[in-house]
């Protein structure tokens, strides 16, 4: 009779998923036997060269996902306040026709401001890191990409799950951030529910700037 062995990550002794290729915990690259395989034909000795593979993925370290979470949190509060300020008009305009007080006034303003700073938040990550930038305006500047464990892009759900998980990665008293910094694919905490991954994919534009000055 054999006995059943729950299998564990090499690297940090957590159980693994089934049918997993990556740990949940700390993200490494999870070893499989490999599959028996057709015999490989022998390479000639008279082959003048190999095509090359593909480029393989740079992950972003903690840092640069720093700098383009900044940028980002910048330009939603920036929209944010843009449009609150034209709603602030509008409520001080209408607020006496409806028996509002100054007070009630602003009020009205700040939960609107909190509406529109949440949604407008999630329908920003959401839409441009599902699109063909793969990227918000943030990662754009600093050269990063959102993209699957597997290398194509991220749907409308997946970085719909992303986003709302980053409230859990603050919530652990921003350890949750933090990881991108050790796991093995520097995936932060709300990157591995939705199997996405953030890698480098060209210069900093930041950078381009200062080498011209």
């Amino acid at each position: 009779m054999k006995a059943a062995v729950q299998e564990v990550c090499s690297s940090c002794g957590n159980p693994l998923l089934p049918d997993g290729q990556f740990c949940l915990f700390c993200g490494d690259v999870l070893q499989h036997p490999p599959a028996t395989a057709p015999s490989a034909v022998p390479l000639r000795s008279d082959t003048i060269g190999v095509a090359p593979g593909p480029r393989p993925l740079e992950y972003a370290g903690f840092w640069l996902r720093v700098w383009a979470g900044s940028i980002d949190v910048v330009l939603e509060a920036l929209v944010a306040l843009l449009l609150i300020a034209i709603v602030d008009v509008f409520v001080r305009i209408l607020s006496p026709r409806f028996g509002l007080s100054p007070i009630t006034a602003r009020y009205v303003t700040g939960i609107a401001f909190i509406f529109v700073l949440a949604i407008g938040a999630w329908l920003y990550c959401a839409c441009a890191e599902s699109s063909s930038w793969r990227a918000t305006v943030g990662k754009r500047i600093v050269g990063l990409q959102v993209l699957t464990s597997s290398g194509g892009k991220i749907s409308f759900g997946q970085a719909t799950v992303r986003h709302f998980m980053k409230f859990l990665s603050l919530f652990t008293a921003a350890v949750g951030f933090m990881m991108a910094g050790w796991t093995k694919r520097r995936q932060a905490l709300h990157d591995m529910p939705s199997d996405s991954i953030v890698v480098r994919v060209a210069e900093p534009i930041l950078s381009l700037f200062g080498r011209h000055s």
